[in-house]
């Protein structure tokens, strides 16, 4: 009992303490909700690397990657999405969801013979920005895109058309 009683003021103190719009800084609420018009178009990505793995060969830090998001009435991205890979020029398959109640987005940039990354936990807004979003090359289950070993990336993007 005093376990659920301590909590339960924990809590009552926390929020009270709560002076944000946004208290759990976008965990939950993301950047707000969008259409899937404001979230389609092209943007350009723009990869910081966050490691201090060996990532021999990874992209460079300030490498940006341009992309084409067709993004459904549901919030899933239809298969005319695709993204540039900027070593290759090649374009390839991009896959995943945005949440158009919140912003979370959710993308997986693929490429040929089983390769992918990840871009997870980034967040939408409806004026056309992506923050706080975070890359793993390879994607969990797939090959490495860039580089060898694992490779991590911060990114950010603007939407450009």
């Amino acid at each position: 009992m005093r376990r659920a009683v301590r909590l339960l003021c924990i809590m009552i103190l926390t929020t009270a303490c709560e002076t944000s719009t946004d208290p759990l800084d976008g965990i939950i609420n993301g950047g707000g909700s969008l259409t899937s018009a404001q979230a389609s178009g092209n943007w350009t990505f723009t990869f910081q690397r966050t490691n201090n793995f060996p990532c021999t060969g990874a992209l460079a830090s300030g490498q940006t990657v341009v992309t084409f998001l067709d993004v459904l009435s549901d919030g899933t991205l239809s298969t005319a999405s695709s993204w540039q890979n900027p070593i290759s020029g090649a374009v390839q398959p991009l896959s995943g969801t945005v949440g158009l109640n919140n912003g979370a987005i959710r993308f997986t940039f693929g490429a040929s013979s089983g390769r992918a990354m990840e871009l997870t936990s980034g967040t939408m807004t409806a004026s056309g920005a992506v923050t706080t979003a975070t890359v793993v090359d390879p994607s969990p289950g797939f090959g490495q895109i860039f580089g060898t070993d694992f490779c991590q990336y911060s990114a950010t993007a603007v939407k450009t058309g």
